[in-house]
């Protein structure tokens, strides 16, 4: 089965792809022509394309003619989209219908899945989310995953398009890729490197944290799923994926000490956003239902993982 994966060289793409190769699938893995192909597992097949450049997707749809396509390709810092909202949208949104009607247009006999990665910054309630739960974006990062999500289930209502919507929650364990600047992975290193202080935004903020492999088989579950009973409960369906379980930004702090053995100072409410939700925790019950997906870590066992992947990425 031939997969194309947009945003392969980013965090869950890397593992995504390694994962897909040694299980047997033809992957594709696109690349714009700034990325590096030295990031790309061996038996990934590299093919370059754009999201802002239409004329490119289209290439890469015809020379692929892909079976499956997993969209994760996006700008994803939250943060940042308040100060680049225009890029966001033209990255997430626009790339995103580009992308979409390259394989409606090109791809249309091939195609039997589309699977796009949504997030739950898309919703802001202090309940439990789970897939009734309307949409409620707080940020222009947001924004732009809603518009997409809404064009791409526009299409499975109009054309049959095989769209699936999958959205994880908050993810850790990025020492794969080497990115330090999400809230865990700038905890963990800068504690494993010693830093006597480390400046922190809201201690209180709470979150369903997921490790990286979870959501790397959140992707896998729906593949097999297709596999098995075809595009049964997929086709313009919404999963969503999380430990169900919430904690504070603090008691992560405190766990990853404890774990790590730091003894320095911690200096909290430095970097604030413009708004940033008081709490996000999934229901994963349909993904556990109708995918048999569940999340195999807890908070601790995924941290354990995480520092010890740090460690090695660090040569501690």
């Amino acid at each position: 089965m031939r997969v194309l994966i947009t945003g392969v060289t980013g965090f869950i793409g890397n593992a995504l792809s390694k994962r897909l190769v040694d299980m047997g699938y033809d992957v594709w893995g696109m690349i714009r022509f700034t990325s590096n192909t030295r990031k790309l597992h061996d038996g990934v097949k590299p093919i370059y394309g754009d999201l802002i450049d239409p004329c490119s997707l289209v290439g890469v749809i015809k020379t692929v003619r892909p079976e499956v396509v997993i969209h994760l390709g996006a700008l994803t810092p939250v943060s940042l989209s308040f100060e680049r909202p225009k890029m966001y949208i033209e990255t997430n949104f626009y790339g995103t219908v580009r992308l979409a009607e390259a394989c409606r247009r090109h791809a249309e006999e091939s195609l039997k899945l589309f699977m796009f990665a949504g997030t739950t910054e898309m919703f802001d309630t202090k309940d439990k989310i789970d897939v009734l739960t309307p949409f409620n974006p707080s940020s222009p990062y947001a924004v732009s995953k809603v518009c997409a999500v809404y064009y791409l289930e526009m299409l499975y209502k109009v054309y049959d398009f095989p769209t699936t919507i999958l959205i994880p929650t908050n993810t850790y364990g990025r020492a794969n890729v080497n990115q330090r600047h999400f809230v865990i992975e700038k905890i963990i290193t800068s504690m494993l490197e010693g830093k006597e202080k480390i400046l922190m935004g809201t201690p209180d903020k709470i979150r369903d944290f997921m490790f990286r492999e979870d959501h790397v088989n959140a992707y896998i579950s729906v593949l097999k799923k297709y596999e098995k009973d075809g595009n049964s409960y997929l086709k313009g369906s919404r999963y969503l994926f999380g430990t169900g379980v919430g904690y504070t930004i603090l008691d992560v702090f405190k766990l990853c000490k404890k774990l790590i053995g730091w003894d320095g100072e911690v200096l909290w409410n430095v970097y604030h956003r413009p708004y940033d939700q008081d709490s996000i925790v999934v229901d994963p019950s349909v993904s556990n239902l109708f995918l048999g997906w569940e999340a195999k870590y807890d908070l601790e066992s995924g941290l354990r993982k995480a520092i010890e992947e740090w460690k090695e990425r660090l040569e501690i």
